[in-house]
Protein backbone atom coordinates (compact mmCIF):
# COMPACT_ATOMS: atom_id res chain seq x y z
CA UNK A 1 0.00 0.00 0.00
CA UNK A 2 2.92 2.19 0.82
CA UNK A 3 4.65 1.92 -2.30
CA UNK A 4 1.01 2.53 -4.64
CA UNK A 5 1.23 5.75 -2.52
CA UNK A 6 4.61 6.29 -3.31
CA UNK A 7 3.89 5.60 -7.05
CA UNK A 8 0.76 7.82 -7.00
CA UNK A 9 2.48 10.95 -5.75
CA UNK A 10 5.08 10.55 -8.04
CA UNK A 11 3.31 10.21 -11.37
CA UNK A 12 0.53 13.16 -10.17
CA UNK A 13 2.22 15.73 -12.17
CA UNK A 14 1.17 13.15 -15.06
CA UNK A 15 -2.50 13.16 -13.79
CA UNK A 16 -2.08 17.17 -13.82
CA UNK A 17 -0.58 17.11 -17.43
CA UNK A 18 -3.85 15.13 -18.25
CA UNK A 19 -6.67 17.42 -16.39
CA UNK A 20 -5.55 20.48 -18.00
CA UNK A 21 -5.23 19.10 -21.25
CA UNK A 22 -8.90 17.82 -20.90
CA UNK A 23 -9.70 21.08 -20.06
CA UNK A 24 -7.58 23.32 -22.29
CA UNK A 25 -10.36 25.10 -24.16
CA UNK A 26 -11.06 26.54 -20.81
CA UNK A 27 -7.88 27.83 -19.98
CA UNK A 28 -5.90 28.43 -23.85
CA UNK A 29 -3.52 31.49 -22.38
CA UNK A 30 -2.76 29.82 -18.98
CA UNK A 31 -2.18 26.29 -20.25
CA UNK A 32 1.58 26.66 -21.02
CA UNK A 33 2.31 27.53 -17.98
CA UNK A 34 0.21 25.21 -16.14
CA UNK A 35 1.79 22.20 -18.11
CA UNK A 36 5.40 23.85 -17.55
CA UNK A 37 5.07 23.52 -14.03
CA UNK A 38 3.57 20.13 -14.49
CA UNK A 39 6.42 18.87 -16.04
CA UNK A 40 9.33 20.90 -13.51
CA UNK A 41 7.28 18.72 -10.86
CA UNK A 42 7.65 15.52 -12.56
CA UNK A 43 11.43 16.09 -12.81
CA UNK A 44 11.32 16.89 -9.35
CA UNK A 45 9.83 14.05 -8.45
CA UNK A 46 12.11 12.05 -10.57
CA UNK A 47 15.09 13.90 -8.98
CA UNK A 48 13.98 12.83 -5.48
CA UNK A 49 12.82 9.39 -6.12
CA UNK A 50 16.71 8.76 -7.83
CA UNK A 51 18.45 11.27 -6.25
CA UNK A 52 18.99 9.50 -2.98
CA UNK A 53 19.48 6.27 -4.77
CA UNK A 54 22.45 7.52 -6.88
CA UNK A 55 23.94 9.00 -4.13
CA UNK A 56 24.03 5.41 -2.43
CA UNK A 57 25.46 3.47 -5.52
CA UNK A 58 28.07 6.04 -6.29
CA UNK A 59 28.86 6.86 -2.99
CA UNK A 60 30.40 3.22 -2.08
CA UNK A 61 33.84 4.50 -1.18
CA UNK A 62 33.41 8.01 -0.15
CA UNK A 63 32.79 8.72 3.36
CA UNK A 64 29.22 9.08 5.48
CA UNK A 65 29.64 12.94 5.75
CA UNK A 66 30.44 13.17 1.37
CA UNK A 67 27.08 10.85 1.02
CA UNK A 68 24.93 12.78 3.17
CA UNK A 69 26.26 15.71 1.46
CA UNK A 70 25.59 14.68 -2.16
CA UNK A 71 21.89 13.21 -0.90
CA UNK A 72 21.75 17.09 0.17
CA UNK A 73 22.44 18.31 -2.84
CA UNK A 74 19.77 16.72 -4.30
CA UNK A 75 17.58 17.49 -1.53
CA UNK A 76 17.87 21.02 -2.70
CA UNK A 77 17.59 20.43 -6.18
CA UNK A 78 14.53 18.78 -5.99
CA UNK A 79 13.60 22.01 -3.76
CA UNK A 80 14.61 24.49 -6.55
CA UNK A 81 12.46 22.20 -9.16
CA UNK A 82 9.50 22.22 -6.90
CA UNK A 83 9.59 25.99 -6.17
CA UNK A 84 10.05 26.76 -9.37
CA UNK A 85 6.80 24.30 -10.34
CA UNK A 86 4.81 26.10 -7.65
CA UNK A 87 5.73 29.32 -9.29
CA UNK A 88 4.58 28.66 -12.79
CA UNK A 89 1.10 27.13 -11.83
CA UNK A 90 0.33 29.73 -9.49
CA UNK A 91 1.10 31.97 -12.68
CA UNK A 92 -1.01 29.45 -15.02
CA UNK A 93 -4.07 29.86 -12.46
CA UNK A 94 -4.16 33.79 -12.32
CA UNK A 95 -3.41 34.18 -16.53
CA UNK A 96 -6.04 34.89 -18.34
CA UNK A 97 -9.04 34.40 -15.95
CA UNK A 98 -11.41 37.54 -17.48
CA UNK A 99 -13.11 38.09 -14.72
CA UNK A 100 -12.97 34.80 -13.44
CA UNK A 101 -12.41 34.05 -9.54
CA UNK A 102 -9.15 32.57 -8.95
CA UNK A 103 -9.94 29.71 -6.58
CA UNK A 104 -8.27 30.47 -3.77
CA UNK A 105 -8.87 27.32 -2.02
CA UNK A 106 -6.93 25.25 -4.02
CA UNK A 107 -3.39 27.52 -4.01
CA UNK A 108 -4.18 27.60 -0.10
CA UNK A 109 -4.43 24.14 -0.07
CA UNK A 110 -2.15 23.07 -2.67
CA UNK A 111 1.06 25.16 -1.57
CA UNK A 112 0.97 24.06 2.19
CA UNK A 113 1.19 20.87 0.75
CA UNK A 114 4.05 21.03 -1.60
CA UNK A 115 5.81 23.14 1.62
CA UNK A 116 5.02 20.24 4.16
CA UNK A 117 6.22 17.59 1.31
CA UNK A 118 9.37 19.44 0.88
CA UNK A 119 9.94 19.92 4.89
CA UNK A 120 9.67 15.94 5.26
CA UNK A 121 12.44 15.73 2.45
CA UNK A 122 14.94 17.30 4.93
CA UNK A 123 14.05 14.57 8.34
CA UNK A 124 16.69 11.87 7.99
CA UNK A 125 15.70 9.29 10.92
CA UNK A 126 18.48 7.71 13.14
CA UNK A 127 17.62 6.33 16.36
CA UNK A 128 21.12 4.48 16.83
CA UNK A 129 22.45 1.35 15.75
CA UNK A 130 20.09 -0.55 18.26
CA UNK A 131 17.24 0.37 16.33
CA UNK A 132 18.27 0.51 12.71
CA UNK A 133 14.99 -1.49 11.82
CA UNK A 134 12.92 1.22 13.39
CA UNK A 135 14.95 3.51 11.55
CA UNK A 136 14.53 2.24 8.40
CA UNK A 137 10.75 1.80 8.52
CA UNK A 138 10.33 5.15 9.92
CA UNK A 139 12.18 6.29 6.67
CA UNK A 140 10.19 4.66 4.68
CA UNK A 141 6.93 5.49 6.14
CA UNK A 142 8.74 9.53 6.02
CA UNK A 143 9.66 8.95 2.05
CA UNK A 144 5.81 7.98 1.73
CA UNK A 145 4.37 10.84 3.03
CA UNK A 146 6.85 13.18 1.76
CA UNK A 147 5.35 12.08 -1.74
CA UNK A 148 2.13 11.46 -1.09
CA UNK A 149 1.52 14.86 0.19
CA UNK A 150 4.06 16.35 -3.07
CA UNK A 151 1.91 14.34 -5.42
CA UNK A 152 -1.75 15.86 -3.96
CA UNK A 153 -0.55 19.59 -3.91
CA UNK A 154 0.67 19.45 -7.50
CA UNK A 155 -2.52 17.99 -8.86
CA UNK A 156 -4.08 20.48 -6.47
CA UNK A 157 -2.17 23.39 -8.05
CA UNK A 158 -2.99 21.56 -11.28
CA UNK A 159 -6.84 21.56 -10.65
CA UNK A 160 -6.62 25.09 -9.47
CA UNK A 161 -5.24 26.35 -13.52
CA UNK A 162 -8.63 24.64 -14.96
CA UNK A 163 -11.06 25.56 -12.00
CA UNK A 164 -13.67 28.36 -11.62
CA UNK A 165 -13.40 29.37 -15.47
CA UNK A 166 -16.12 29.37 -18.12
CA UNK A 167 -18.31 26.26 -18.42
CA UNK A 168 -18.63 27.14 -22.33
CA UNK A 169 -17.08 23.80 -23.06
CA UNK A 170 -20.10 21.70 -21.56
CA UNK A 171 -17.37 19.83 -18.85
CA UNK A 172 -18.37 19.38 -15.32
CA UNK A 173 -16.36 21.12 -13.07
CA UNK A 174 -12.29 19.54 -13.28
CA UNK A 175 -12.66 18.47 -9.36
CA UNK A 176 -15.64 16.54 -9.88
CA UNK A 177 -14.22 14.86 -12.65
CA UNK A 178 -10.97 13.81 -10.96
CA UNK A 179 -13.05 13.22 -7.72
CA UNK A 180 -15.25 10.60 -10.02
CA UNK A 181 -11.97 8.66 -11.26
CA UNK A 182 -10.51 8.36 -8.04
CA UNK A 183 -13.19 6.99 -6.57
CA UNK A 184 -13.53 4.46 -9.53
CA UNK A 185 -9.55 3.81 -9.04
CA UNK A 186 -10.38 2.61 -5.61
CA UNK A 187 -13.19 0.38 -6.17
CA UNK A 188 -11.04 -1.07 -8.59
CA UNK A 189 -8.36 -1.35 -6.01
CA UNK A 190 -10.76 -3.03 -3.34
CA UNK A 191 -12.06 -5.28 -5.97
CA UNK A 192 -8.54 -6.62 -6.85
CA UNK A 193 -7.73 -6.46 -3.14
CA UNK A 194 -10.89 -8.68 -2.55
CA UNK A 195 -10.01 -11.41 -5.10
CA UNK A 196 -6.66 -12.27 -3.99
CA UNK A 197 -7.73 -12.91 -0.12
Amino acid sequence: MFRILEAVGMLAPIGGIVVMVMYWRRAKSSLAWGVAGAVVALIASAVGFLGPRLSLLGGGGTSGEALLGNMQSWALLRVALLALSVILLVIGTCAGRKGARTPLGWLMTGIPLVAVGLALSFIHVDLGASNEGLSEILGLLLETAQFALLGLGVLLLCLAVVSGRSTADGRREPVTAVVGIAMKAKQFYDRAHDRRR
